[in-house]
């Protein structure tokens, strides 16, 4: 199944009202997304085009994550919003919320594991270096 959902920028409040997008990608399996930002007569716009199966019935439970779990979430968290602050996007184009906790769960070791997280095959080739260096608790600088 597909969907587009178009998100406007907000210039007084300096955001995307994404909220719709998000409730959306929270209650469905989410197979890909590809996104392209847009300027149309002088408004700015996201446009998601997400690819996904039907709506979940459950949902990944932050609970299940053992404490080194909870450190590597948190940690992975601050790294996708400094490089989505960086890159001037909002963080969900990088990782959601629940992809991490499924990068956590899975333990990856290697680029093409997280090639294998549902909705990151695209991204793990720029972003996955970085989070596998988090993962195994290195302390070398990441890049942005």
């Amino acid at each position: 199944m597909s969907k587009l959902i178009v998100v406007r920028f907000n210039r007084d409040l300096g955001t995307f009202d994404d909220s719709d997008f998000v409730k959306f990608c929270d209650s469905h399996q989410i197979v890909n997304i590809d996104n392209q930002f847009f300027n149309l007569e002088g408004n700015v716009y996201y446009s998601f085009f997400i690819e996904y199966l039907n709506p979940k019935k459950s949902y990944i439970d932050f609970k299940d994550l053992d404490e080194k779990g909870k450190e590597q979430y948190d940690k992975l968290r601050d790294w996708r919003n400094e490089v989505a602050q960086n890159e001037g996007i909002p963080p969900y184009i990088i990782l959601y919320n629940k992809q991490i906790v499924e990068i956590v769960k899975n333990r990856p070791k290697t680029v093409t594991d997280l090639e294998l997280i549902r909705g990151f095959k695209n991204k793990a080739a720029k972003y996955g270096k970085n989070i596998l260096k988090i993962l195994g608790g290195e302390n070398d600088e990441f890049e942005k």
